[in-house]
């Protein structure tokens, strides 16, 4: 239940920090125990439905596309397939929207500048997002963070209790690009 325990929190980070703790060769399971989580996520969100957006997520993203001055793109410590489900699931429409993952990196940075160097903006990047990891790698990268949810209260500078509480028109006064964590959960 601790994430921040791990070196790299993502999907294909947690997986090779398991396999090197218990000697086990990711290279040859990677594929299959990614095959298999997809599996269980899609079962899960047929029977149960369980995945709920961050609240005022979807709006966020809704109007941030409308802008012409800011350009949004979503990192995420998941694997690709399973957050394309969730989001679909919540009804986020991606399609125009890049997108990067654990598939294309296993430390959060990596996906961060990843999922960045898809997007044009040159200007001031803003990174949205729940988790210490988030905030950490914010940091490494010199990017404006704002923190979301009670997990980082008090924490940070600019911390908000959830995404409904952000203004679209004004947020925040930016002109660039914004990367938006996975908001699903």
């Amino acid at each position: 239940d601790d994430w921040s325990s791990y070196q790299h929190v993502s999907d294909s980070g947690i997986l090779r920090e398991i396999c090197g703790d218990n000697q086990i060769d990711v290279v040859t399971i990677q594929q299959s125990v990614r095959e298999a989580f997809g599996k269980l996520v899609s079962a899960r969100l047929a029977i149960a439905g369980s995945c709920t957006a961050t609240p005022g997520a979807i709006a966020l993203i809704k109007a941030l596309g409308r802008r012409h001055d800011v350009e949004i793109g979503i990192a995420t410590g998941g694997w690709g397939h399973t957050a394309k489900m969730k989001l679909q699931h919540v009804g986020c429409d991606i399609a125009d929207i890049p997108i990067a993952t654990a598939d294309d990196a296993t430390a959060r940075t990596r996906i961060m500048e990843h999922c960045r160097s898809q997007l044009r903006a040159t200007e001031e990047t803003i990174y949205v997002g729940d988790g210490e990891w988030d905030m950490a790698a914010s940091k490494s990268l010199n990017w404006r963070f704002i923190a979301v949810g009670e997990r980082l209260r008090g924490k940070c500078e600019n911390w908000i209790a959830d995404l409904s509480c952000i203004d679209p028109l004004e947020f925040p006064k930016l002109r660039g690009s914004a990367v938006l964590e996975c908001g699903v959960r």
